[in-house]
């Protein structure tokens, strides 16, 4: 049992997973950046859904600072050809935040900001997580594609039916 938390904690602390946290810290200071002020600008703008479009923009504005940054610095792969696989992972994570943020919004008051900066720790990790295993691995199992796919196209049912029965 003490062999395993030693483990864990080994791994934790291993120089990618602190290169990791640094380059999240940059990256997510940008991001949350980027979301609130397209978040505002958005939110000028009636009937349409403000936190979908500032997540959509800044997201994408996001990962292509993000690959470069996390690629470079945390996982020391500049291969351009991730890009699909990094895309996937942020797609599957953008739906993960936006679905969190409405979720911590309709079931406890709290707004878009404030919803934002407590997602931001765990949508990073998982996106870390997510990088590790399925976009920077050597051994990309067939089966994490699968899953990948799988998680992907159940997110987006789900935003398609929450966006029928709430359009706003």
């Amino acid at each position: 049992m003490i062999d395993k938390i030693t483990a864990l904690i080994k791994r934790f602390t291993d120089a990618q997973f602190i290169r990791f946290l640094l380059v999240a810290g940059l990256n997510t200071a940008f991001g949350w950046c980027i979301f609130a002020l397209l978040r505002f600008l958005f939110g000028l703008i009636p009937h349409i859904d403000p936190l979908f479009w500032a997540n959509l923009f800044g997201t994408i504005i996001s990962v292509l600072f993000n690959f470069k940054t996390y690629g470079h610095l945390v996982f020391r792969n500049k291969d351009p050809k991730l890009i699909f696989r990094f895309v996937m992972v942020y797609t599957i994570t953008f739906f993960i935040n936006y679905f969190s943020i409405h979720f911590l919004e309709a079931c406890f008051g709290i707004n878009n900001y404030i919803g934002a900066l407590i997602m931001a720790l765990p949508v990073g990790l998982l996106n870390y997580f997510f990088n590790k295993i399925f976009v920077y691995s050597k051994d990309c199992k067939r089966w994490l594609w699968y899953f990948m796919l799988a998680l992907l196209l159940t997110e987006i049912l789900f935003f398609i039916i929450l966006k029928m029965q709430n359009p706003s």
